[in-house]
């Protein structure tokens, strides 16, 4: 961005009609400097910036060549890049991202509210003071909306449980959100992506939702959780051609593998992870950037560049659970039933 500096302040001093000399005495600099700043071969001291700015009347950022359309493109690069290292799990480069684009624009609300997301852990204080700051002063109800969520885990981490409880106790209610209301407002081909990713949510939250509370239930009761679940994402992605879909139907079947385990019912365990694995099998067979030609998952392709592990092997990862976590498949290992199941995964 610094390179337009040079060409701005040469097209500001033409537009004026004064010379190099003229500018170079007004602003208290040597000629010598205007010519180097014009041609790029150098540039003004950053304190200069307001004043150079100033007697041409324009702001520092049009003087920098940097128009509001440019900064929000730039923004949304930077929050694109943000988007790809959470997506990783790669929390240091996130926060390393939000700090570098919070340097380039400190004013920036949407990068202040990533910085609420990406240190509500390792910062939780400073993460409340941002947010803070967010939400005294910016209008915009999405960006608002995502500090109000995150905050509520910045006083969690800050040990502050009561105000995260009160905060979180007044967002929004689901009938009150707006993937609920877009649902009734929006028509045609808009309306159908809406449902679409809104019935992908109902799938997911689910899935991650009983992993929350299924210990406080019976062996059949945790075990039929786990079916229910596979059962919503069998309703939505019905041909098995959708790679997060399958990652989670292994999830579920694994976990009914070691439930049935701990209780001692070792058949229904080598059944339960016969199923895993043949999710896994399926799952590794798939492209990269899948097309599912399910009627509820039409509105555009799934990449894989954006899994916590990007085209991640379910095999691999099975194989490896199966081989080391005693706990559950220990006592397993010298039956022919095991060895077929690894000779799948194999």
């Amino acid at each position: 961005m610094s390179i337009l500096i040079g060409e701005n302040i040469r097209k500001f001093r033409k537009e004026k009609e004064i010379s190099q000399e003229t500018l170079a005495e007004r602003l208290g600099v040597t000629f010598q400097a205007v010519s180097r700043w014009e041609r790029s071969e150098g540039y003004p001291d950053i304190s200069m910036l307001p004043i150079i700015a100033g007697f041409f009347n324009v702001s520092t950022d049009e003087l920098l060549g940097i128009s509001q359309n440019r900064q929000d493109e730039e923004v949304e690069k930077i929050i694109l890049e943000c988007m790809q290292y959470d997506a990783h799990y790669a929390v240091e480069k996130l926060q390393d991202c939000v700090d570098k684009g919070l340097k380039m624009y400190p004013g920036n609300f949407k990068l202040m509210s990533w910085y609420v997301y990406a240190f509500q852990r390792k910062e939780p204080l400073k993460a409340i003071e941002v947010g803070a700051y967010v939400m005294n002063n910016c209008h915009n109800e999405e960006v608002r909306g995502f500090v109000r969520r995150n905050l509520v885990y910045a006083y969690r981490n800050n040990g502050q449980i009561d105000k995260a409880v009160e905060i979180a106790e007044a967002l929004p209610h689901y009938y009150d959100t707006r993937q609920d209301v877009l649902r009734d407002m929006l028509t045609g081909k808009e309306r159908l992506e809406h449902v679409q990713h809104m019935c992908i949510d109902l799938a997911y939250e689910f899935w991650l939702s009983i992993r929350k509370i299924y210990d406080q239930y019976s062996t059949d009761e945790q075990i039929e959780l786990f079916q229910k679940s596979n059962a919503i994402y069998d309703a939505i992605y019905e041909n098995d051609d959708m790679p997060i879909a399958l990652s989670r139907k292994m999830r579920n079947y694994q976990g009914m593998a070691e439930v049935s385990l701990k209780a001692g019912r070792i058949e229904d365990g080598f059944k339960y992870m016969e199923k895993a694995a043949d999710c896994a099998i399926i799952h590794d067979k798939l492209p990269k950037k899948a097309y599912s030609k399910c009627i509820l998952f039409s509105c555009h392709p799934y990449d894989r560049k954006w899994e916590a592990k990007p085209c991640i092997e379910l095999k691999k990862e099975l194989l490896s659970d199966f081989e080391t976590e005693d706990e559950f498949y220990g006592e397993t290992r010298e039956r022919k039933e095991y060895r077929q199941i690894m000779g799948m995964l194999d």
